[in-house]
């Protein structure tokens, strides 16, 4: 398919090829320079970024959002960008510092091992019953408390 535009030059009217056209117009006033390199497909942009992030940089997080669990974090965001690519994002090391950001106001989350978790309970519980020993009345009194209760029920029956 060929399409022509119709172009003034000096005040004369030109026909010129439209692909000629729009490659003068992109290389002419586009805001990027390619200069020849192809640019990757959007995923396969994001996977580099998150598969490649510095060490430094993950210690730097760790440090800055310390109650934030970072690895999962930005294997979220990973996939938040890629099923969200109608908002593509060109600068993935600023979206992922602000992911962490709002990660960590959030409360952010740091998994604990769930075997500490559980002894953690279990001493607790072991902690409760001994005080709950200490505090709770010996059989005998017990027996007393309900025979105070009891006549004193009735005597206000009769």
């Amino acid at each position: 398919m060929f399409i022509e535009i119709m172009v003034r030059v000096n005040g004369e009217e030109k026909y010129i090829d439209s692909r000629k056209f729009f490659d003068y117009m992109i290389k002419e006033y586009s805001k990027v320079k390619y200069d020849g390199k192809k640019i990757e497909p959007y995923p396969d942009r994001v996977n580099k970024f998150y598969d490649s992030i510095p060490q430094e940089l993950l210690t730097m997080w760790k440090k800055a959002y310390p109650n934030v669990d970072i690895k999962g974090e930005c294997e979220k965001a990973r996939v938040w960008l890629i099923s969200n690519t109608n908002k593509a994002k060109k600068d993935f090391k600023g979206f992922t510092n602000r992911w962490l950001g709002k990660a960590c106001q959030n409360g952010g989350y740091i998994p604990i091992k769930m075997e500490h978790q559980i002894e953690r309970e279990v001493t607790k519980q072991k902690e409760y019953m001994k005080q709950a020993e200490q505090i709770s009345a010996t059989p005998e009194e017990r027996k007393e408390e309900i025979k105070k209760i009891q006549e004193m029920l009735k005597t206000k029956r009769g």
